[in-house]
């Protein structure tokens, strides 16, 4: 004889449920309000000419196109990576100056002779 047991589930499992949907209900709207936020900072922004955006590292495109994003993205992680990507450009320019600037001392150092590049004080003596 097969004896059934019914052990009556608690409503826990509902609870959690309705809380995973509340939270994640929450982070939304948390997202879209500091997305919001930071668009209006953004607009902010585009209100400095162009010498004053120069002075925080940006243009006048990187702005407009931060404001292109959708309105439930954050505009400021578009300008933070168009910042980020000028200044690994700018870095690599600075570290190819760099070595171009040594390889010139090295070709001059090894083109001049070596009583100059000793500083000896020579004289030449001319009978004319």
């Amino acid at each position: 004889m097969l004896i059934l047991t019914f052990v009556p589930k608690s409503l826990s499992f509902v609870a959690t449920g309705v809380t995973r949907v509340v939270a994640g209900g929450y982070v939304g709207v948390k997202a879209l309000t500091r997305a919001l936020i930071h668009r209006r900072e953004v607009l902010r922004l585009s209100e400095l000419d162009e010498r004053g955006l120069k002075d925080i590292g940006l243009v006048r495109s990187d702005i407009d196109g931060a404001l292109t994003v959708s309105w439930l993205k954050d505009p400021s992680a578009a300008l933070a990576a168009r910042s980020s990507a000028r200044a690994g450009v700018a870095s690599v320019r600075r570290e190819e100056g760099v070595r171009q600037a040594q390889a010139k001392t090295a070709v001059a150092k090894a083109l001049t002779p070596r009583s100059v590049a000793a500083g000896s004080n020579s004289t030449v003596a001319c009978s004319a």
